[in-house]
């Protein structure tokens, strides 16, 4: 459905679809907007001025927009990360199981652009763990991803448990 600025106007669920099929959401609003007003209110109560309208276009926030890493608040260092090799660093050698499916996944990440995204993820895992921060075991498609699993974003090995990474990237 347009809107009258011919914007294509989405659910929340339809948005997260796009993103994970690697489409375009450049001109994309929201119809429904309780994430945004749940971050708007955390954004109110720690005085932070990132406030998102509601009625505005999914990636129109720059500032935040995964295509400008740059204004992301990560240190140096990972924002510039080499993920191939940190990733296949801890899988061993080439051709095992875990190697092969390491590197599919990360065709799927690299033709979808969100390299930027698993800097970020690892930038993140690594401040919770220095700081304490606890976080789930895994939830949903994500414990399919063996890269996230990597990461430590989850603590579910899906070569073990037989997963189809593609449920991830659906």
């Amino acid at each position: 459905m347009l809107n009258s600025n011919n914007e294509i106007v989405v659910k929340e669920d339809d948005l997260v679809e796009m993103i994970l099929q690697g489409l375009d959401i450049h001109m994309v609003t929201m119809t429904e907007t309780q994430t945004i007003d749940k971050y708007n209110h955390l954004c109110s109560l720690f005085l932070f001025d990132g406030q998102i309208d509601g009625d505005t276009p999914a990636d129109t926030n720059d500032k935040y927009n995964y295509k400008n890493v740059e204004n992301w608040y990560m240190p140096e260092e990972y924002k510039t990360l080499d993920i191939e090799r940190f990733l296949l660093g801890k899988v061993g050698g080439k051709l095992t199981t875990e190697w092969v499916r390491c590197v599919e996944e990360l065709d799927e990440f690299k033709k979808r652009g969100l390299y930027p995204l698993l800097r970020y993820m690892i930038y993140l895992v690594d401040f919770m763990r220095e700081n304490g921060i606890v976080w789930g075991v895994g939830r949903g498609s994500s414990v399919a991803s063996y890269v996230l699993y990597l990461i430590g974003v989850h603590k579910i090995d899906s070569i073990k448990y037989d997963l189809d990474y593609k449920e991830f990237f659906r």
